[in-house]
């Protein structure tokens, strides 16, 4: 927990393949459900590799916090792990922008990946920060 309880962080390291999926899962379950903090941020910051089944395991989590009222989001993807985020169209899914990136002062390959708001505007919703 951080920001005095206002969000839960997952940071996520190594390379994550299918070999950690399961347990991934059982980490985002958690993060959702053991405590009430309205955002769940997941820092992908010293992930080296990212796999197909750790990027179903994180949109299942994602939609896991979107069903318990929680606003989920990714920071800090970088390097091969923006590149994979970007070529399966997660990185759209999630609402970044080169703009976006660029307000928070964060050069190519730090965004900040929130997803789109619940009400379907299709704009990022909630603050767009990065984690320092």
């Amino acid at each position: 927990m951080v920001d005095g309880g206002r969000e839960v962080c997952l940071r996520l390291f190594g390379d994550l393949d299918a070999d950690c999926r399961d347990e991934l899962r059982h980490e985002l379950y958690d993060a959702v459900h053991d405590n009430r903090a309205p955002l769940l941020v997941v820092d992908l910051h010293d992930t080296a590799v990212l796999g197909r089944e750790a990027i179903g395991a994180l949109l299942e989590g994602f939609l896991l916090a979107r069903q318990a009222g929680k606003t989920p989001q990714i920071i800090n993807a970088r390097g091969v792990v923006r590149t994979v985020l970007q070529v399966t169209g997660v990185l759209e899914l999630f609402g970044a922008t080169a703009e976006s990136s660029a307000r928070l002062g964060a050069g190519p390959g730090a965004p900040v990946l929130p997803l789109p708001p619940r009400d379907g505007t299709g704009t990022a919703g909630g603050s767009l920060r990065q984690v320092t």
